[in-house]
């Protein structure tokens, strides 16, 4: 047992939460309970309640962290299309080839999404599924993790459609990913059902649709 202040609280905080991820990779949340993550890091449950608040607390910190890596990764894909983009002098005139850009880029941020689910199913599933208590609520700091990952897609989609409004945009955004959200789920728990269709093909065609319902007409663009 590690003895008192042997540790800050900031590295006691983050010993907790790597313990709980390195739980979820191999066995599911359910399997796991405070008591364990103390025991894991050599520490006992009051410490973790004086710092988290409850377990609850602690997954909603393992949550934050998660949407944070989340996010680094989507933000890491959106910039390698804005520096390849910068870069290409095609011939192609540069207004056409940068919507196409970012019709790409927002694939790619969705490919990025799905491989993140893939590898860590269990903490991306304890994001989304996970909900705060009444009296604890959910911190500015998650509110801004989620909010920030939403601006990546409004932000491509407002390059891609600048004729919509902040509202138009706020709708688009949430209504696009909640279906690459959801089709993303569906892979993990196997139940997309159709047979000869990867779950690639899935979010291409339904980023696709979208795009055109909104009034973005790759076809034409690129013609």
């Amino acid at each position: 047992m590690a003895r008192r202040k042997e540790h800050t609280h900031d590295e006691i905080r983050a010993m907790a939460t790597a313990a709980v991820l390195r739980h979820l990779e191999v066995e599911p949340l359910d399997s796991l309970s405070l008591r364990k993550v103390a025991a894991a890091i050599g520490y006992v449950p009051s410490t973790l309640v004086n710092l988290f608040g409850s377990y609850q607390g602690l997954l909603l910190a393992v949550a934050e962290q998660t949407l944070d890596e989340l996010y680094r990764r989507l933000a890491a894909k959106a910039q390698a299309f804005q520096d390849h983009a910068s870069q290409d002098h095609a011939s192609q005139d540069l207004a056409v080839q940068s919507q196409a850009s970012e019709s790409s880029q927002l694939e790619a941020m969705a490919t990025a999404y799905q491989q993140f689910a893939f590898d860590q199913p269990r903490a991306f599933q304890l994001v989304f599924e996970l909900k705060a208590t009444e009296e604890q609520g959910l911190s500015d700091h998650h509110a801004q993790l989620i909010a920030q990952l939403f601006g990546l897609i409004e932000s491509c989609l407002a390059r891609l459609l600048p004729e919509l409004s902040a509202e138009q945009l706020l709708l688009a955004s949430r209504a696009l990913w909640g279906g690459v959200h959801g089709l993303v789920s569906l892979a993990l728990d196997d139940k997309l059902f159709a047979p000869g269709i990867g779950i690639e093909q899935a979010i291409s065609h339904h980023l696709a649709v979208q795009l055109k319902g909104l009034g973005y007409d790759k076809e034409a663009l690129c013609c």
